[in-house]
């Protein structure tokens, strides 16, 4: 087999799986516009792109109790960003939604900063930038 015709096949499954993908993503579009119309009251019209951010001391912080404090909205969430910043001394993590009311969040962020190991949370949304809860207590 001569070295040209082994990059040709290399080509057409690059080709095959670049179809795929788009293919994949086409059916994850319909099925998000399925969602909205079978499930109306799980996007209300009020939401607006928001995210939530949970800052605790390195190495103190817990993403399985974020997680839970998330509940019912968790299944929302569109993005999830993990950091690091060695300047304060600090890991955060922050969790975007599309579909989630501000009141909501607003709760959540509220019952996250009781949490002991919890430093501060915000919560951001396309009307208003940042709310900061400092921890309680």
């Amino acid at each position: 087999m001569s070295p040209g015709s082994e990059r040709d096949k290399r080509s057409t499954h690059c080709r095959r799986d670049a179809r795929a993908t788009t293919a994949t993503r086409q059916r994850a579009t319909v099925d998000l516009g399925i969602t909205e119309m079978t499930y109306p009251d799980k996007h209300p019209p009020d939401a607006t792109p928001s995210s939530i951010t949970v800052r605790a001391a390195a190495g103190q912080l817990r993403i399985v109790p974020v997680w839970q404090a998330l509940g019912q909205h968790a299944a929302q969430a569109k993005r999830t960003r993990l950091r690091h910043n060695e300047k304060h001394n600090i890991d955060e993590m922050t969790v975007s939604f599309e579909s989630v009311a501000p009141a909501d969040l607003a709760e959540i962020a509220r019952r996250l900063s009781t949490l002991p190991w919890v430093v501060a949370t915000s919560l951001h949304t396309a009307q208003t930038t940042s709310s900061q809860h400092p921890r309680q207590g």
